[in-house]
């Protein structure tokens, strides 16, 4: 797979700084949809150990579900410790790398890794049944 841009047509993994963009919603909660995690996110804590039905905590200022816990998601980018130099400006990560960027926590995991300024990082060919993805469409 390679990256066609920012404005290529159809859907795609989105960019890890357009993902936490859209589970931040112009809002400095630590999670995405609010400060109460029970409130908008599955967590190792309240899941029962599996993957919870998709829209049952509340959603972020946005009306998007499910940005923090339930199942990691897929980002574009590969990963690097830091994506501060990256600049603020539509960043696309680095060029190459050897594992992807997953955001948002999952059900598996502790209550700290469903904040939204969390990240983690798997090889493009992992797979597991907390590991999940979100679209993004290029507009228009």
């Amino acid at each position: 797979v390679t990256w066609e841009g920012l404005g290529c047509p159809g859907y795609r993994l989105p960019t890890e700084a357009e993902w936490e963009y859209a589970a931040r919603a112009g809002t400095a909660s630590e999670y995405a949809g609010g400060d109460r995690l029970d409130e908008v996110a599955w967590y190792d804590q309240n899941a029962g150990k599996q993957t919870q039905p998709v829209g049952t905590k509340a959603a972020n200022a946005w009306r998007l579900k499910d940005m923090s816990g339930n199942v990691w998601e897929w980002v574009w980018d590969w990963y690097v410790e830091s994506y501060k130099s990256a600049g603020s400006q539509d960043p696309t990560g680095p060029a190459s790398g050897s594992r992807r960027v997953v955001r948002g926590g999952s059900w598996l995991y502790v209550a700290g890794s469903a904040r939204v300024a969390n990240r983690l990082r798997f090889a493009p060919s992992y797979r597991g049944d907390f590991v999940g993805f979100r679209l993004a469409r290029s507009y228009p």
